[in-house]
């Protein structure tokens, strides 16, 4: 038997390049940078104004004040939570800012434990290594929200990590989901803001927006701003009641958005099937959206009074067109052989449009939907205000665009809480509407 001595080959291990030591390198600095503010904040005194002026150390002064109230004055969970631990039920504001350093400290530790598991997952589970330095990116952002702008250099090392957790993200093996590439913006635009003000600075306020600080609010002192009292030593916190206004306000955008969703879609199945009336009636639906919203709602309100229906009606208002327009190209997307097909079987309008017209139409009324459901927050906002609502988000709006100059973390504040209002409402649309296409085959056919 002839013996084989060619020796077996075995590829060599490649080698790694120095790209792919670059995320880890950078992971391994944003670690250091983690433990160096951790250091730092843990290190701050008392009676240190980047202690009491970050959002902890002002929550826990305002936490600290509400403990010394009567109990029946008492509104806030956190204080019913605070008092058992504290001595007699008060907590002092030495105790209360000594708890504040330490969450201060303990959130760049979280940072730093999260940049190690960050350098591991690139390191042995490369294709989630993107993913695990957006999350990076996150934490080092939640750090901007919570440690004031005068607090050097902490500050100054958070802007550098989330640059750097921008780069590594960049850098980094593997992909990123829709989702988080969202929030990898959010970030982007955030310390781009800051880095802008601190150019501002530097160069004598000659930039745009830089002349007066409340022009371009740190935004800390917006997360602050949330996580304080509407009024001074109030029982309520800001996001409490920015909270409960955006309830009032969700539910009459959703009124409007049901309203408004019937009767574009009613619209649209009756323009579909008739086209005398669509070309009758289609030009005046989209005359009705070139007139200014803030000009019709003081009218809807003198009809209808002031009240939940005139501001849903307003919502509807802005709601109804784009879903009339989707609704019609939609069910006028099949292609014309199915119709025959269909016809030649004699079924009837009804069963076309069930089994053939709307499921193809399905796709192009949920992109109205999701147009509707920002439109609709914006129409119930804007109806808030001639219907002299004191308990939605226009209110709110209203009273801090009042008090602009002195608190502009405010008037930012209620304008993020309306944004995130637009946000859920049009996550929840999605959501449905990942639920229902998944029971229909829908071929999107080019018009």
């Amino acid at each position: 038997m002839q013996q084989n001595n060619m020796q077996e080959t075995i590829p060599a291990k490649p080698r790694p390049t120095p790209t792919s030591w670059l995320p880890l390198l950078l992971l391994g600095v944003l670690l250091l940078l983690a433990l160096t503010i951790a250091l730092n904040q843990f290190g701050l005194a008392n009676d240190d104004p980047a202690l009491v002026d970050s959002t902890p150390g002002q929550l826990a002064l305002w936490v600290a004040d509400q403990t010394t109230q009567p109990a029946r004055r008492v509104e806030s969970w956190l204080v019913w939570l605070t008092k058992p631990t504290a001595p007699n039920g008060v907590l002092s504001e030495t105790a209360a800012l000594g708890r504040a350093r330490f969450i201060l400290g303990l959130l760049p530790l979280l940072v730093a434990g999260l940049a190690g598991y960050a350098a591991w997952v690139v390191g042995k589970r490369p294709k989630r290594g993107r993913e695990t330095a957006v999350f990076l990116l996150l934490a080092y952002t939640f750090l901007l929200f919570n440690i004031p702008a005068h607090s050097q250099p902490a500050f100054t090392l958070v802007l550098v990590g989330i640059v750097g957790s921008l780069i590594a993200a960049f850098l980094a093996p593997g992909h990123v989901s829709p989702r988080l590439g969202f929030f990898v913006i959010i970030a982007t635009l955030l310390v781009g803001w800051e880095l802008y003000k601190i150019v501002g600075d530097t160069t004598g306020n000659v930039l745009p927006l830089t002349d007066f600080p409340w022009k371009l609010p740190h935004w800390q002192t917006v997360a602050e701003a949330l996580l304080q009292p509407a009024r001074r030593n109030g029982p309520q916190l800001l996001v409490r009641i920015l909270a409960a206004a955006s309830w009032v306000t969700w539910t009459e955008a959703f009124m409007g958005f049901v309203v408004g969703s019937l009767l574009g879609f009613g619209l649209g199945v009756l323009f579909a099937h008739n086209p005398l009336l669509e070309r009758g009636l289609l030009p005046y639906a989209v005359a009705s959206q070139t007139v200014p919203i803030i000009a019709i709602a003081p009218m809807i309100v003198a009809w209808l009074g002031q009240g939940i229906v005139s501001v849903a009606v307003i919502s509807a208002y802005l709601a109804f067109f784009p879903v009339t327009i989707n609704t019609l190209r939609g069910l006028l997307s099949p292609d014309q052989r199915k119709l025959d097909l269909m016809q030649s079987y004699a079924a009837s309008k009804s069963t076309i449009l069930w089994k053939l017209r709307l499921p193809s139409a399905l796709p192009y009324i949920f992109s109205a939907l999701k147009v509707a459901s920002t439109a609709c927050v914006v129409g119930a906002i804007v109806g808030e205000l001639p219907s002299s609502r004191s308990d939605g988000l226009a209110a709110a709006i209203l009273r801090a665009s009042g008090n602009y100059a002195s608190e502009p973390e405010k008037l930012w504040a209620a304008i993020i809480m309306a944004s995130l209002v637009g946000m859920l409402f049009f996550g929840l649309v999605t959501l449905v509407e990942q639920f229902t296409l998944r029971g229909f085959a829908v071929v999107r056919e080019q018009s």
